[in-house]
């Protein structure tokens, strides 16, 4: 199968998980919320926002997604703070934002792919502790680039 055509088939495999996700997001708004417009609305939003960040993964590189993220959850807390919205979200809010956007900018910057970056979720032959140690493992990678 000749390159261009097997991207074209990624491509639009990733175009139709990411529009079955949205369709997802938008149906389950609908089901809590019972506005079609504001679920709509949220699931074009969703769509949009993983596409933007496919783009950013494609132009850049491998991470660049989670620079868009972290970004995005900037505006939400700047808009939480404007709209006088919980004080406590604030400070998770950029901790989180923080996370997204030294992860995407020092894997970006030491080169380093998703294929690359190997966590093991089984420490000592049990998963149950495993996960928790591989998830702070991961939350630390970014420093320790």
């Amino acid at each position: 199968m000749p390159r261009s055509l097997h991207t074209r088939i990624a491509n639009e495999t990733a175009v139709r998980r990411h529009f079955g996700s949205a369709v997802a997001v938008g149906v389950t708004l609908y089901v809590l919320d019972g506005s079609g417009r504001y679920a709509a609305v949220a699931a074009a939003l969703a769509f949009c926002v993983w596409l933007v960040a496919d783009t950013a993964q494609i132009a850049v590189g491998d991470y660049a997604d989670h620079i868009v993220f972290g970004l995005l959850v900037f505006c939400f807390v700047g808009y939480t703070v404007a709209a006088g919205g919980p004080v406590w979200a604030v400070a998770p809010g950029t901790l989180l934002g923080c996370w997204f956007l030294l992860d995407g900018v020092q894997h970006l910057r030491h080169g380093i792919t998703r294929d690359e970056v190997g966590i093991k979720y089984s420490y000592d032959g049990s998963p149950v502790t495993g996960l928790p140690k591989a998830l702070l493992v991961r939350l630390a990678e970014p420093v320790l680039l």
